[in-house]
C-alpha cells in the first residue's frame, strides 16, 4: 500500500497548486476577455496532447505497454483499466501576441496544472472501471495597458484588468464488453469571471485632477454536467505464426463522445466608482453603482466529437502492444449559436476542429534496448477558435510531438509501473486577416504511477 499512501499524500498539494497556479499565470492574451476565457490548449492528457490531440477513438491498448495513462476525454475507456493509475500532467507555455494596429508585440511564459485523475478497475472479469479527477477548462488572466490621446489634448490611460476561468471536478464510470466500450463522466464546473477597467487622466492641459474610475463586474458561476462516451475496436486483418506463437492483428477503432448542454447558475457582483486604484491598495472615494448577487444564467452549448484509428498489434507470449497508430477526428460546438452570457451574446464563433494522429513503438518487449520501448507521437490540428473578436474568426494550427517514457525497468515479477509523458506544440492562432495573431510554444509533462491493486490471495 505503499503506493495508495503516496497518492494520499500528494493529492491535497496537488488539489491546491491547481486551484492556485492558474491565478499566477498572466496570459496577456484579449482573447481570454470574450467567452468564458481562453480554452487550454488540448484539454486532455499529454499522451493525446503529443498526437494534436486525438482522444475520441484511442483505446486502452494503445497506451504504453507497461503503464498506463488516463483517457478523461472518452470515459468509455474506463471500462478496460488493468491497473489502479495516478495520473497529473502540467503544461510550460509561452505565448507571443503580435498586433498590426498599432504594430506591436507582447510575449508571456506561464505554468498552469492540465489534470489530476486517480482510476480503479472495479471489476476487472466484468470490465468496469472508474475514474475521478479536476482539470482546468478555461483560463482567463490578463492586464493590458492603452494610452489614448483625446480630441482635447487629455491623455487617458486605461488598465483593462481579467481574472478567473471554468474548470471541472468530475468522476465517470465506463464498461467494456467484446467490441463495444460505454461510459459517461459528471460532475460539477465551476468558476469565476472578474473583468475590471480602471481609467486615469495622466496628463489634462488644464491641471485639473481627476479621481480614477473602476467599471468591475464579478461573476461566479457553476453547474452539472453529463458527457457521455462511446468506443469499438475490432480486428480486420490478422496474420499468425504458429511455430513462434505469435500473430499480427490489424484493427479499426472508432469513438464518438457527446457533451449536453450546460445551464449553469451565476451570482454577479457589479460595482461603478471612483478613488485611487493602485497595485498595493485600492481606496473608493465614491460609488455611482453598486450590485450584489445578482442571479443569472450562462447557457453553454453542447459538444460532439468523432474519430477512427487504425493500428497494428503485435501478439506473443509476452504479451501485446500497439507497433504503431494512426487517427482522425473531428469535433464541433455551436458558441455563435446557443451561448448565452446573463441574457447576452458575445463576440464568438461555432468552433471546430480536425486532428490527425499517428504513434509508433518499435519492440515493446526488446528489454534490453530502453529506445525501442518508447513510444514515438507526432500530430496537427487545425480548425477554428470559439472567441471571434473582429467578426472575421480565428484559425488555429499547431504541429505536436511526444514520447512516452517508461521510468522503472520491466521485470517479470513486479506489478508497479511509472511512466514519463512528454508533449510539445507549435502553433499559431489568428491569420493575415485578423489584426491580432498568437504564436504559441507548450511544453507538457505528464506522471503515471500504475499498480495492480486488490489481488485477493492464494495462500493465507
Amino acid at each position: 500500500m505503499l503506493f495508495a499512501k503516496k497518492i494520499i499524500r500528494l493529492t491535497p498539494f496537488l488539489g491546491l497548486v491547481c486551484f492556485l497556479t492558474p491565478t499566477k499565470a498572466q496570459i496577456n492574451s484579449p482573447f481570454s476577455r470574450y467567452g468564458l476565457g481562453n480554452e487550454i490548449l488540448n484539454s486532455q492528457n499529454v499522451n493525446s496532447q503529443a498526437m494534436g490531440g486525438f482522444s475520441t477513438a484511442y483505446t486502452p491498448s494503445m497506451n504504453s505497454s507497461f503503464g498506463q495513462s488516463i483517457n478523461i476525454n472518452n470515459p468509455a475507456s474506463y471500462g478496460a483499466l488493468y491497473m489502479t493509475t495516478f495520473d497529473l500532467g502540467f503544461s510550460l507555455t509561452n505565448n507571443t501576441l503580435k498586433s498590426a494596429t498599432p504594430l506591436s508585440t507582447y510575449t508571456s511564459t506561464y505554468l498552469v496544472p492540465n489534470y489530476v485523475a486517480v482510476g480503479v478497475p472495479i471489476d476487472k472479469n466484468k470490465k468496469i472501471g472508474m475514474v475521478f479527477g479536476i482539470r482546468p477548462i478555461t483560463q482567463i488572466s490578463y492586464s493590458l495597458n492603452e494610452l489614448k490621446v483625446l480630441s482635447t489634448g487629455d491623455s487617458l490611460y486605461n488598465n483593462y484588468i481579467g481574472q478567473g476561468g471554468l474548470n471541472q471536478a468530475f468522476i465517470g464510470f465506463g464498461k467494456s464488453w467484446k467490441y463495444v466500450s460505454l461510459g459517461f463522466n459528471t460532475g460539477y464546473n465551476f468558476g469565476r469571471k472578474k473583468i475590471e477597467n480602471i481609467k486615469s487622466f495622466v496628463f489634462n492641459t488644464d491641471s485639473t485632477y481627476f479621481y480614477q474610475s473602476l467599471a468591475s463586474t464579478n461573476t461566479v458561476y457553476s453547474g452539472a454536467f453529463l458527457h457521455l462516451g462511446l468506443q469499438s475496436e475490432f480486428p480486420i486483418y490478422t496474420s499468425k505464426r504458429p511455430l513462434l506463437s505469435e500473430s499480427t492483428e490489424y484493427s479499426l477503432s472508432v469513438g464518438a463522445t457527446y457533451t449536453f448542454d450546460q445551464n449553469m447558475s451565476a451570482k454577479q457582483d457589479i460595482v461603478r466608482n471612483t478613488g485611487s486604484y493602485i497595485t498595493s491598495s485600492e481606496i473608493p472615494l465614491d460609488t455611482a453603482l453598486s450590485y450584489s448577487n445578482l442571479p443569472g444564467k450562462i447557457f453553454i452549448p453542447s459538444l460532439y466529437t468523432a474519430g477512427f484509428a487504425l493500428h497494428k498489434k503485435e501478439i506473443s507470449r509476452k504479451g501485446s502492444y500497439d507497433q504503431w497508430v494512426v487517427g482522425v477526428e473531428y469535433s464541433s460546438r455551436a458558441w455563435k449559436d446557443k451561448y448565452v452570457f446573463y441574457g447576452q451574446q458575445d463576440l464568438l464563433s461555432n468552433s471546430w476542429m480536425l486532428r490527425f494522429a499517428a504513434q509508433y513503438c518499435p519492440n515493446a518487449f526488446d528489454f534490453e534496448n530502453y529506445w525501442s520501448s518508447v513510444v514515438y507521437r507526432i500530430g496537427f490540428y487545425t480548425g477554428k477558435d470559439y472567441i471571434n473578436i473582429d467578426q472575421n474568426g480565428l484559425m488555429v494550427n499547431a504541429f505536436t510531438t511526444g514520447l512516452s517514457l517508461p521510468i522503472r525497468k520491466y521485470r517479470s515479477y513486479d506489478y508497479q509501473y511509472s511512466l514519463l509523458n512528454l508533449a510539445l506544440q507549435i502553433g499559431q492562432r489568428g491569420t493575415n486577416v485578423n489584426n491580432y495573431k498568437e504564436s504559441f510554444l507548450q511544453f507538457s509533462l505528464g506522471y503515471s504511477l500504475s499498480d495492480v491493486w486488490f489481488n485477493k490471495r492464494k495462500y493465507d
